[in-house]
């Protein structure tokens, strides 16, 4: 099993750049297991790791984004009409061990969109752990 926390201190990023989105912030609050590590980031940060080796990795749609091993690097999560910017990721999201995780309610916003299977059950999951129907 991973450990997330870990995983994110090893890669060393200044604190106010990121937010960790998608199964990563249903992990770091025991919802789930994932096996990656989806981050949104500042454009500078995307630069700096697009210089240091960070391979380019298209988007389904051509947006642009970096992976490595089991981590990918966005510089949004835009998903039809719910299109927060990074700063507004960031303003809600919940520090837990001094990492920025995406607050649940963004999560499922994304989820409610994205509208797969998988996503449903993480709705699911959430609102199971938020104690709400």
């Amino acid at each position: 099993m991973m450990n997330i926390f870990k995983e994110i201190q090893k890669l060393e990023f200044p604190v106010n750049e990121y937010v960790i989105v998608g199964g990563g912030s249903m992990m770091a609050r025991g919802i789930k297991e994932t096996y990656d590590i989806d981050i949104v980031v500042t454009e500078n940060l995307f630069n700096l790791c697009k210089d240091n080796g960070w391979q380019g990795h298209p988007k389904p749609n051509g947006d642009p984004s970096l992976r490595r091993e089991n981590v990918e690097l966005y510089l949004d999560v835009n998903c039809g009409d719910f299109n927060p910017t990074f700063e507004e990721l960031r303003n809600r999201a919940e520090i837990i061990n001094n990492i920025p995780f995406c607050s649940l309610e963004d999560v499922i916003d994304f989820k409610k969109r994205y509208n797969r299977d998988k996503d449903i059950k993480d709705i699911n999951l959430i609102k199971e752990y938020l104690g709400v129907s």
